[in-house]
């Protein structure tokens, strides 16, 4: 289970490492892709396979998505020291120089500009969490 969140640097190769604990989860091979809001996800291959079902699953509508998210997907292997080399089309997209900070969202990694991330968190009012949280039942 991916959760928790921490900041990492990425080195001038577009090398970041990924923490021990999203490791086992994700495995020696991670999908990433853009995703919604401006961030990047990772994937273990196992959920990018689910994400390819869901995808599959879709009607014609859906080809504008299917797009956005396969054209910018890249299969990557977790080298000895832990790290992923992050394509400079999607850092770029996700507006990622030289720090990040990563979010376990369960069965995914997000990889966000700490910036954009925080607008986003503004976007949603006290009562809107507190009814999303109702909805589940956690409220």
């Amino acid at each position: 289970m991916l959760i928790g969140s921490a900041v990492h640097s990425i080195d001038p190769k577009g090398r970041v490492v990924i923490p021990a604990k999203y490791r086992s989860d994700l495995g020696s091979t991670v999908y990433v892709t853009s995703g919604a809001g401006g961030c990047i996800r990772a994937y273990s291959e196992t959920e990018f396979l689910k994400v390819l079902d869901k995808l599959r699953a879709g009607n014609a509508q859906m080809n504008i998505l299917r797009r956005k998210i396969l054209a910018s997907a890249e299969q990557l292997n977790i080298d000895a020291q832990g790290r992923i080399l992050i394509p400079e089309s999607l850092r770029k997209a996700a507006g990622i120089t030289d720090k990040m900070r990563m979010v376990g969202m369960i069965d995914w990694l997000e990889f966000w500009n700490e910036e954009t991330m925080e607008k986003g968190e503004e976007e949603l009012t006290p009562e809107q969490e507190l009814a999303l949280m109702a909805e589940l039942g956690l409220a």
